[in-house]
């Protein structure tokens, strides 16, 4: 401090910002609403979109079908407003989170006087005071004081460290014990620090620069690349069909089979432009049918609708393909330290010669032993008492203290104390009485304990067998073990034993059903720790990640490091524990799970996930995480809770069900449309539906399908099906069936219904085509909703579960009264005549049809 007693000037303020910049996170310019918008345009069924809007507009030009441009065009610019809008919300939402974490002022010493300025202002060179509780804003060393610091944030490792005045080698090692670095807490003591370095040049800082890299595709996007590959070859399978059907029926079946006017057509530039023309037009509106147009919407609504149920149970999703992926995931790697346990440590129990105590009632009734340990929590710590809180003193004295509740009351002085070192491992503190009470490692308190203090406050001779045992038993359950004893004198070597106390970072009360939930799920789990082999595989069995050390393995970071990639990834299946882990494991291991086409998540809230957590296919941050783990995570747990993960994978499969079911019921729907196109012009019906009304179809394929399953409840028995593969296709061989199979008996009944001579006759079609015409309409919407019915249940019972998807409910009873409605006023607007009670009982059942006819398909489907 004598050589810059007085800290910085303003003028040295301003020259140290220029020369080192400002103490704050560099960060990678992000896009804007509009950068974002036209990122979101890229989507493959978008694009797929375009491809078809672009071909409609050039080809039919003059004579195009606006509703149906309309319709692609609203499409297109609903699905990426509301993604690109969520996307921005919830962006804006993490930034709010990270402005109200930044941490309180810090006081200076500049120009002489202490103040309080933002942490942002922090400059080289600036002096700081630093008190117990806060969090350090800066990379720099110490000047004056002792202090213990928490670098878990940075290491991951929750043991306390000490860190005190000394003289700058350079190093820069987070082991130093004259460097204090950015993104640590200081748990006891004050000192005095000087800043050596700022923002993207601390250690914090350069972890966050490393992080801002782009990710891979997520599973989401590599399956809508496939499944548009699929339908655009759907589409010009069935545009070919169509076209060659519609050529074949002019050129050959309209001139009778008769070859010499086939000929003439085909030498006639005039017949065969306006042939081919129309051909062309019938074609480019099949492509443009096919094309599932409510898709890219009805994803976006499914997807930010559950961003803001999940938001409900304190799950911020940051990337909207975050929920998706989530309910990908093959393999989870998840940090234990304030994940899978509490991240604060508490008395498990108190041992003594007599047997375990739990509670503080039950020790209390060992009055002698009790008195002893209350003076030793009152006298032998650092930890102070202010009012209800703890100050000072390292994780383990605050946990005693808070254990005993009551302090000693008797006025005791105390004479004299040696404090706790790495050497000794154990404090003593001196009272004026000539008592001497320790504290320490268990070991070197039982090594020196020839005695015990019995229930009746006797010295005894005691070899402490059960008491020994005991120990050996708890350590290997990863519990840390703390002795205390009593003597007369200040002799260690002749002291009495009183107890061991048992702490431990306990289990999350929902961690271990959570975690076994997400094992249930076909998902395996991989704790890695920096603890030790025998406390991580203690920690695993008790939380249900280890089940069995015959075959499941526990490696720690030196036996992973010796293992080439190869052998890692062949053991891989198996592995369940990596203790004494280093960061670059983490990476390692959600690398190389990605190499073996996994979908790889990993959770964690220091800045030494944040690699890692950017990196995974998905990442999991902590609520009460470190800025960068937050901020290279797709997914946030406000409220820490592991049982998040689960709840997040099931929202996950839901939400690629609801895709799936509504893939299932567009196809179905788009295959009747182009078959009746393709079959109408063998029959002599070239538009049995108008354009007005193709819009209403489009309304109820698109808009009102996507909102009805967007609204799918998450439900239990997803949780028990087998992860898909990343890759895995979106048509899956059950959906394909149901497409096919469905799919062709709607279209027969919908050809049947347009050449039956017996229903011709029953809708009076000689006398009002339109009634005919009407009733067909009819037919082709009720078979839609139907068809959606079926759709949405994969069981038997297609009514399964309906009641836990309202909306779904609303949407088809409205399209029903709409319907209705425009049957009976429809007028000629949508070429609608009033039907018959009768008459549209008659549709209704025909159209019901397909509901019988696809559970009979299940059936035998499902025994085959």
């Amino acid at each position: 401090m004598e050589k810059n007693i007085s800290g910085l000037t303003e003028q040295q303020v301003i020259e140290s910002r220029n020369k080192y910049g400002k103490n704050a996170l560099e960060r990678i310019k992000t896009k804007g609403f509009f950068g974002k918008f036209f990122e979101n345009l890229s989507d493959p069924i978008i694009k797929i979109l375009l491809i078809a809007l672009v071909i409609e507009v050039i080809f039919t030009f003059g004579h195009c079908d606006f509703f149906e441009i309309g319709g692609i065009v609203a499409a297109i610019l609903i699905a990426t407003i509301v993604s690109t809008a969520s996307e921005c919300g919830s962006e804006a939402a993490f930034s709010r989170m990270e402005e109200e974490a930044s941490g309180s002022d810090v006081r200076v010493l500049r120009g002489g006087e202490i103040c309080n300025i933002k942490p942002n202002e922090l400059v080289v060179g600036d002096i700081v005071y630093l008190y117990a509780g806060e969090k350090i804003q800066a990379d720099g060393i110490m000047l004056e004081g002792r202090i213990t610091v928490n670098q878990a944030a940075l290491n991951g490792e929750g043991e306390e460290v000490v860190k005190l005045a000394g003289r700058d080698d350079g190093s820069w090692e987070l082991s130093s014990p004259v460097h204090v670095f950015s993104g640590t807490v200081l748990m006891s003591g004050t000192g005095i620090m000087q800043v050596k370095r700022v923002g993207g040049e601390t250690y914090y800082g350069m972890v966050a620069r490393d992080v801002q890299t782009e990710t891979r595709t997520s599973p989401l996007k590599l399956r809508l690349s496939g499944l548009a590959s699929q339908i655009s070859k759907l589409g010009y399978v069935m545009a070919l069909l169509v076209g060659f059907a519609f050529l074949f029926n002019t050129l050959v079946v309209d001139n009778g089979f008769v070859g010499a006017r086939i000929i003439e057509d085909l030498r006639s530039f005039k017949t065969m432009f306006s042939i081919l023309t129309h051909a062309l037009t019938l074609m480019i509106t099949v492509i443009v049918v096919s094309t599932p147009e409510g898709l890219p919407m009805m994803i976006t609504v499914v997807l930010s609708a559950n961003m803001k149920k999940m938001l409900r149970d304190k799950i911020l999703v940051k990337k909207l393909v975050g929920i998706e992926t989530a309910g990908s995931l093959n393999i989870l790697f998840t940090d234990k330290t304030g994940t899978i346990t509490t991240g604060k440590l508490e008395v498990e129990s108190i041992i003594t010669r007599e047997g375990c105590y739990k509670t503080l009632k039950a020790i209390s009734k060992c009055e002698e032993q009790y008195k002893y340990l209350r003076l030793s929590s009152t006298y032998n710590t650092d930890t102070e008492r202010v009012g209800d809180n703890l100050t000072g003193g390292n994780a383990t004295d605050r946990a005693i203290c808070e254990f005993f509740t009551e302090t000693d009351k008797s006025g005791a002085k105390v004479k004299s104390r040696l404090r706790f070192n790495s050497d000794n491992k154990y404090s003593s503190v001196t009272l004026a009485s000539g008592m001497t009470l320790y504290k320490g490692a268990a070991e070197v308190i039982l090594k020196n304990c020839q005695y015990a203090i019995n229930e009746r406050g006797e010295r005894v001779a005691d070899d402490l067998k059960y008491v020994k045992d005991e120990f050996r038993r708890r350590i290997c359950l990863g519990e840390r073990l703390i002795g205390v004893g009593v003597s007369l004198g200040e002799n260690i070597e002749d002291i009495a034993f009183v107890a061991l106390i048992s702490i431990k970072d306990k289990i999350r009360l929902d961690a271990e059903g959570a975690i076994k939930e997400v094992i249930r799920s076909g998902i395996q789990v991989v704790m890695i720790t920096g603890d030790g082999k025998e406390t991580a595989t203690a920690i695993a069995e008790e939380c249900g990640i280890l089940t069995s050390r015959k075959t499941q393995l526990v490696l720690n970071s030196d036996e992973l490091g010796k293992m080439s990639d190869d052998e890692v990834m062949a053991i891989l299946p198996s592995l369940r524990v990596v203790s004494r882990a280093l960061p670059r494991d983490k990476m390692r291991l959600v690398e190389l799970s990605q190499r073996m086409n996994l979908v790889a998540g990993m959770t964690g809230d220091g800045i030494n996930d944040a690699p890692s957590l950017k990196l995974a296919d998905v990442g999991f941050a902590m609520g009460s995480g470190t800025d960068i783990a937050k901020g290279a995570s797709d997914i946030v747990i406000l409220d820490d809770s592991i049982s998040a993960i689960s709840k997040t994978v099931l929202y996950g499969r839901t939400i690629f069900k609801s895709i799936r079911k509504f893939i299932t019921f567009q196809l179905i729907m788009n295959l009747a449309a182009c078959g009746v196109s393709l079959v109408g012009q063998f029959i002599g019906i070239d538009n049995p539906i108008t354009i007005i009304q193709m819009l209403w179809i489009n309304i109820i394929m698109d808009t009102l399908g996507g909102l009805a399953f967007a609204g799918e409840a998450p439900l239990k028995y997803y949780m028990k099906e087998k992860p898909k593969k990343r890759d895995e296709k979106i048509l899956s061989g059950d959906m394909l069936n149901q497409i096919a199979f469905t799919g062709a008996y709607t279209l027969i009944l919908c050809v049947m219904f347009l050449s039956s001579g017996v229903l011709r006759n029953f809708y009076c079609f000689s006398v009002a085509p339109d009634k005919f015409y009407t009733a067909f309409y009819a037919l082709f919407i009720f078979s839609g909703l139907f068809n959606c019915l079926c759709a949405r249940c994969e069981r038997l019972w297609i009514m399964s579960n309906i009641s836990k998807n309202r909306a779904f409910i609303f949407i088809m009873l409205f399209i029903c009264v709409i319907q209705i409605g425009m049957i009976y006023f429809g007028g000629s607007v949508f070429r609608c005549t009033p039907l018959s009670v009768k008459e549209l009982l008659l549709v209704i059942a025909l159209a019901f049809t397909v509901v019988p006819f696809d559970i009979i398909r299940r059936i035998l489907y499902k025994l085959k």
